[in-house]
């Protein structure tokens, strides 16, 4: 854990930033969110590519694209929560002159996740539900408008202490996933820039991101496949250890690594997105 990133202040960026690359990034990759998010809940099993088939024969091409504003929303509150206090946390300590340690980064990542899966554990909520209404049974599907309408109606017929429903294993996912992608990101980064094969480019961006990308989604997937089928249901009694056991029981080990391919087809592009956008929209904020 030697690698250490440049001790030199960039210039702060404003707190949005992360969230607006976010959300560029996931009009592009949210098919794939969706499909993973249908791969994890539907009843019996089906592989991704038979997943997506399913929705584009039922719901055309467009029907991949399903659930859209559940994700422009979390990745509003979410993206610019996690990036907003990851950056801030950053630039407060080399504003003192620290030098930054790789585990320092990591207690940064995982407290910026922290917060930010609490705030947008609404808009995940609603975004699952908004992605897998389409592969349930006509009378039990939501009908949400979109994410507004769903969060209203959530809190009107649930109760407004719902619209937080699964927040501990959202908040619990965001931890580890930000504690290592965004670590993982900046040292990598550093590390490559002190060669003579890399220069802060595109490239660099790209690379950096997608290991970064592969390693949070590994130590993220049994996290997130509790999280989306409890997130999915409707039913006030599921709990997450429920959700577990029951899953284990029924489909083995196996099952807590279940969508991590359409989960890592959907990570890497998006965060390859995300990175490439932010790195470019400091250029310009």
């Amino acid at each position: 854990m030697g690698d250490r990133p440049p001790t030199q202040r960039p210039r702060a960026s404003p707190p949005w930033l992360g969230g607006a690359a976010a959300m560029m990034a996931a009009v592009f990759t949210h098919p794939i969110d969706q499909t993973k998010i249908r791969s994890q809940v539907q009843y019996p099993r089906q592989t991704m590519v038979a997943t997506a088939r399913n929705t584009v024969a039922s719901s055309g091409v467009l029907g991949l694209w399903a659930g859209l504003s559940g994700s422009l929303l979390r990745q509003g509150t979410y993206g610019a929560a996690r990036f907003g206090l990851y950056n801030w946390l950053k630039d407060r300590a080399l504003a003192r002159g620290e030098r930054l340690s790789a585990e320092q980064m990591v207690l940064n990542g995982a407290a910026a996740g922290a917060v930010a899966g609490v705030i947008g554990a609404p808009a995940e909520l609603v975004m699952v539900r908004l992605s897998s209404d389409g592969i349930k049974p006509e009378a039990k599907r939501l009908h949400y408008r979109n994410a507004i309408d769903g969060l209203y109606k959530i809190a009107r017929n649930e109760g407004f202490t719902h619209i937080f429903r699964g927040w501990g294993m959202a908040s619990l996912r965001s931890v580890l996933l930000n504690a290592s992608q965004l670590t993982c990101y900046d040292v990598i980064k550093a590390r490559l820039l002190r060669t003579p094969y890399f220069t802060d480019s595109i490239p660099l961006h790209l690379l950096t991101a997608t290991l970064g990308g592969t390693i949070s989604i590994t130590i993220c997937a049994p996290v997130d496949m509790v999280k989306s089928r409890l997130q999915s249901s409707t039913n006030p009694r599921t709990t997450a250890m429920s959700i577990l056991t029951s899953s284990i029981r029924h489909e083995g080990l196996r099952v807590l690594f279940r969508g991590w391919l359409p989960a890592w087809l959907r990570m890497v592009p998006n965060t390859c997105l995300t990175f490439v956008f932010f790195e470019q929209l400091k250029r310009v904020f």
